[in-house]
């Protein structure tokens, strides 16, 4: 069990959120537009007492882990307690066990593929075989390593979400454990969806190369043109069929996982800085006293200080997750190029790239929505009257216009909507490349006439 405190985010100026402080502060009663301390609470009514094992974010993402854990990934103890207190890491209990072997299992398919592209060749199908299960091998590591700080992660975010409960109100009727159960039921399901598409345009190939052989064993067709990296070394039988078949669900299940943690965890963090958001607008224009905004610029500065935590611990993710979608955006667009046999490989392609398109997209909107929020608080600083305006204000004016709130790609960009703008462009660049230098290769491809050859 690793240990650790939560006294990382500091609650800031404690003096100064008292209302007893207000005779050192330069406030006016007489102000008409002042909201005097009594009023506070009515102006923004608290949400209900916090309970962890309801309302805070460990609770939202229980059943997500749980999922995730079905498949490998996640090896965190403790997800089915009351609170995060109870979470830990260990390296002897069975989750870890079943992650480990399931990473050897892609660990074999890896290198399995760098021996068929250094043996026959490489070509655009064989390189995307290969970065598929390659990526998928270094994002179950990177869960690993994120499942041993998720403990101390989850026990600073309840912390804040505890103190957060007593100033803020709810800003959604719908909890956010019930929002995560939406998200992921419909991505889980399209994801489903594009594997079964997948496996059935396999099999219709499997079908015609069989037809032709003559040969009655149509799953072991379909399983030999499938993974040939490894039938061209081993015999065929069903059972490794089934086993690598298996394997192949996980690591398609790890590829999709992926855009929905980060699709979660933004909207986890979206919700905290809306919260905030939505205290300040219902000031706006009334002359708060220096305590107050003192207050409000210690819980903005708690938001971007679990944000850069948050960021450290992720950034890897978002940085694999981002080169993964680009590289099959880019491979999907070149494939289209090529001639398609059959409306079921059609129907496949089709909604295969679509629902690509449309996760990126949501994966890159969701996480865009963090900086978004951490700078809608300069137009209510901005419109300050000159009787509230103190030192509190400047200070909270400064950090909102300067700091950049965000997550980033390990560094080397941070995830804001002009973001989207930059990857399209990107795609369409490299799109162009990648046609010109695989011309000849599409030639190859419009000549393939016999079903049962293997690209």
């Amino acid at each position: 069990m690793r240990s650790c405190s939560v006294h990382t985010v500091s609650r800031g100026v404690h003096r100064a959120r008292s209302p007893k402080n207000l005779r050192n502060n330069r406030f006016d009663p007489m102000k008409t537009d002042v909201v005097v301390p009594e009023m506070l609470a009515s102006v923004v009514p608290p949400s209900d007492t916090f309970n962890p094992s309801t309302d805070s974010l460990h609770a939202a993402m229980r059943p997500i882990i749980l999922l995730a854990q079905c498949f490998g990934m996640f090896p965190v103890c403790g997800i089915n307690k009351p609170d995060a207190s109870y979470l830990r890491f260990s390296w002897y209990n069975p989750k870890i066990f079943y992650a480990v072997s399931i990473i050897v299992g892609t660990f074999v398919l890896t290198i399995t593929n760098i021996q068929r592209l250094v043996t026959s060749g490489i070509n655009s199908t064989k390189m995307t075989t290969f970065v598929f299960f390659l990526t998928t091998l270094i994002t179950a590591v990177m869960f690993i390593r994120l499942a041993m700080h998720w403990p101390c992660l989850m026990l600073t975010w309840e912390k804040l979400e505890r103190e957060f409960t007593s100033r803020y109100r709810r800003i959604s009727k719908t909890s956010l454990a019930t929002r995560f159960k939406i998200v992921t039921f419909v991505v889980m399901v399209l994801a489903f969806g594009e594997h079964s598409a997948a496996v059935l345009a396999g099999y219709t190939s499997a079908l015609e190369c069989a037809t032709q052989r003559g040969d009655a064993d149509v799953a072991g067709v379909y399983f030999i043109s499938q993974f040939p990296q490894i039938f061209t070394k081993l015999s065929y039988s069903l059972w490794k069929g089934i086993v690598i078949e298996t394997i192949n669900i996980l690591s398609t299940f790890s590829w999709n996982f992926v855009d929905l943690f980060l699709i979660l965890i933004s909207m986890a963090l979206t919700d905290q800085f809306k919260q905030l958001n939505s205290r300040l607008f219902l000031i706006r224009g009334k002359a708060m006293p220096e305590w107050w905004w003192a207050e409000a610029r210690s819980d903005y500065n708690q938001l971007a200080t679990l944000t850069r935590r948050l960021d450290t611990h992720i950034s890897g993710i978002v940085l694999m997750s981002f080169a993964i979608d680009l590289y099959f955006i880019c491979m999907q667009l070149l494939f289209s190029f090529n001639p398609i046999r059959g409306s079921v490989r059609k129907i496949y392609f089709c909604y295969s790239f679509g629902f690509l398109l449309a996760r990126t997209t949501t994966v890159s909107l969701h996480a865009a929505s963090i900086h978004d929020e951490s700078r809608l608080p300069a137009p209510i600083l901005y419109s300050v009257t000159s009787s509230g305006y103190n030192n509190e204000v400047s200070r909270f004016l400064t950090q909102v216009t300067t700091d950049n709130i965000s997550l980033t790609g390990m560094k080397f960009f941070s995830i804001t909507r002009g973001l989207v703008l930059t990857v399209a462009g990107t795609i369409v660049t490299y799109e162009l490349v990648l046609v010109q230098f695989n011309s000849v290769q599409q030639m190859d491809q419009m000549n393939i006439t016999n079903a049962c050859e293997v690209r």
